[in-house]
């Protein structure tokens, strides 16, 4: 037992090391349910290939980032048999993959629009990260929906699908048709269906096909869809690309996002289509003592008219700090945030020794101190872009990093018009 924990230490004193090894063996410790080949998939090094140890940590949360264990660690030892080759150990401990769950919460980041429900989720199925998901809601917006994911077919063509089937009552988003006509509401109807491939580590592409059927009750119904009847049957096919070097999708320490879609609908009981594309970057850099963080992205529509249930909005799940409850409507959205994070507590994996399941005993924890300045618009078809004028804020806040992924940020934000507010936010910005 002595010696084992002194490897261990011997191994993490290694880590700092920034030698390159030819891996001769890779093993694989504490993935009961996981498959080895999943995990291997993730590492950057593979049999025979040189590993540089400074990318240790880089591998450790890549595996981390799949969403199956509490805690990963990788160490090295030089193997016996020759000077620059080494045995890599990668130990995980396993989250718990089938259970079900509690649905509960608010939309649009609205503490008075909530929700309850509750599901059944497979995270790990046939040990390969395939996720089946069933949930239902109700409450605000409520819904029932079933999907199925698998991030990897046909071994080494690196192929992936998903299959989407779902309903919910939405209620209408536009205080402009609202100031109109009333409150009414949006039943939705999605089938979808979606092929892509995985390239290499950090790139994507991928195709979707998909029906959806949008119904609008109440009066004024050739203002809330294309269809004068009120109800679109809408053809959807869509393409997108996705270049991610982020060494986790939440809260990340490090890399970038590049995101672009675009989606083509054609209604099918009404002579008219509109197009809707989108593009997303994202950027995490450590500068001095603290992180850099940046976000900017842009939504644009195309077509002769675009419907209210494809505008885009400032108010609901994305905000502007500063301007945080105010409502801003447009066929087209362009925002930008960035935050330097200083911590405060350090990222680290707290034991719970008395947890009834042992997947659930590795919890992470840390907090943040952030200083942070958003910009961003909303602006229909008609208008002219550079006469636009853009709504900015400004702030410093705290973020805490809670268990399973959670974000906590406690925020004051001033805007342009010297207008002050707190910000109690349960997703962070980005």
């Amino acid at each position: 037992m002595i010696s084992s924990v002194v490897c261990f230490l011997l191994a993490d004193e290694k880590f700092r090391e920034r030698d390159k090894f030819i891996v001769r063996k890779i093993v694989f410790i504490g993935n009961v349910k996981t498959k080895s080949e999943v995990i291997a998939r993730e590492l950057t090094f593979t049999l025979g290939s040189r590993l540089d140890t400074s990318e240790i940590e880089l591998n450790e949360n890549r595996i981390y980032g799949m969403g199956l264990f509490n805690k990963v660690k990788i160490w090295f030892e030089k193997d016996s048999t020759s000077t620059d080759s080494i045995n890599v150990y990668v130990w995980v401990n396993e989250r718990w993959y089938i259970w079900p769950f509690p649905v509960f919460g608010w939309k649009d980041r609205d503490i008075k629009k909530l929700y309850y429900g509750a599901g059944l989720i497979h995270t790990n199925f046939r040990g390969r990260n395939e996720k089946l998901i069933f949930s239902f809601a109700l409450g605000y917006d409520p819904w029932i929906e079933i999907e199925y994911l698998n991030p990897w077919i046909f071994g080494s063509n690196n192929l992936f699908y998903s299959i989407e089937l779902s309903y919910q009552r939405i209620k209408n988003k536009s205080k402009i048709l609202e100031e109109g006509i009333g409150t009414f509401y949006e039943d939705i109807f999605i089938f979808n269906f979606l092929l892509g491939k995985r390239i290499w580590l950090y790139k994507k592409i991928w195709a979707d096909v998909g029906f959806k059927n949008i119904a609008t009750t109440g009066e004024a119904t050739q203002l809330k869809t294309i269809s004068p009847t009120g109800e679109d049957k809408i053809l959807v096919v869509g393409a997108g690309f996705k270049y991610d070097t982020r060494d986790i999708p939440v809260y990340p320490n490090g890399g970038i996002l590049l995101n672009f879609l675009c989606n083509f609908n054609q209604i099918l009981n009404y002579k008219s289509f509109f197009i809707q594309s989108g593009l997303e970057f994202q950027l995490y850099q450590k500068v001095w003592v603290g992180l850099i963080a940046g976000r900017f992205f842009i939504l644009n529509s195309i077509g002769q008219k675009i419907p209210v249930y494809s505008h885009f909005y400032f108010g609901y799940e994305e905000r502007i700090r500063g301007y945080f409850n105010e409502i801003f409507e447009g066929e087209n959205i362009l925002g930008g945030m960035v935050e330097y994070r200083i911590p405060l507590v350090k990222q680290k994996f707290l034991k719970l020794e008395k947890a009834p399941l042992e997947e659930f005993s590795i919890l992470r924890f840390g907090v943040d101190f952030i200083i942070f300045g958003d910009i961003g618009r909303t602006w229909f078809n008609d208008e002219k872009f550079f006469s636009l004028t853009f709504w900015k804020g400004y702030g410093l806040g705290l973020n805490f990093l809670l268990p399973y992924d959670l974000v906590l940020s406690l925020a004051f934000a001033k805007n342009q018009k010297g207008k002050g507010q707190f910000i109690l936010d349960f997703k962070g910005n980005f």
